[in-house]
């Protein structure tokens, strides 16, 4: 299996080169394939949607699910910690707990677009949830695309 080549999803102008075997991450170039969120606790962990000719993946560090089988929930609990759950029919049920984000400053045109833009997860969540909107990214990320 070879590298693909990945946006930084919070950090556009960042491309990462993923090692899906591995879950090795690093700096790269080229057209990208899908995105990636690089967690910001330290620990060098991501979570990754991306295609290859094969299909469309959801990836956590080395864990690594068919994107067209898996059932991704993303909660938040009342203290702000977020518990993302991902559920395949090939294996158990997975599940994390993310702390809780930066919220910053109280912004009153803050909306959904804002909210997506802001949380991986719950993106993912949404796009892998609906069959159209997952060919469409398959279709896409297959096909490559200039980073941002």
């Amino acid at each position: 299996m070879s590298t693909t080549v990945l946006q930084d999803y919070d950090r556009h102008g960042l491309v990462w080169a993923l090692d899906p075997a591995s879950g090795l991450l690093v700096p790269a170039s080229g057209r990208c394939h899908g995105f990636v969120h690089v967690l910001p606790h330290g620990t060098g962990t991501f979570a990754a949607l991306y295609a290859d000719d094969a299909a469309l993946w959801l990836q956590f560090g080395e864990r690594r699910w068919d994107g067209e089988e898996v059932t991704v929930q993303h909660v938040q609990r009342p203290d702000g910690a977020r518990v993302v759950t991902v559920d395949h029919p090939s294996g158990p049920r997975w599940q994390t707990q993310l702390p809780p984000p930066d919220t910053g400053p109280y912004d009153p045109t803050y909306d959904w677009t804002d909210t997506l833009a802001d949380n991986f997860f719950l993106w993912a969540d949404e796009q892998l949830s609906d069959p159209h909107r997952r060919a469409v990214l398959r279709d896409h990320y297959r096909r490559g695309f200039a980073p941002l």
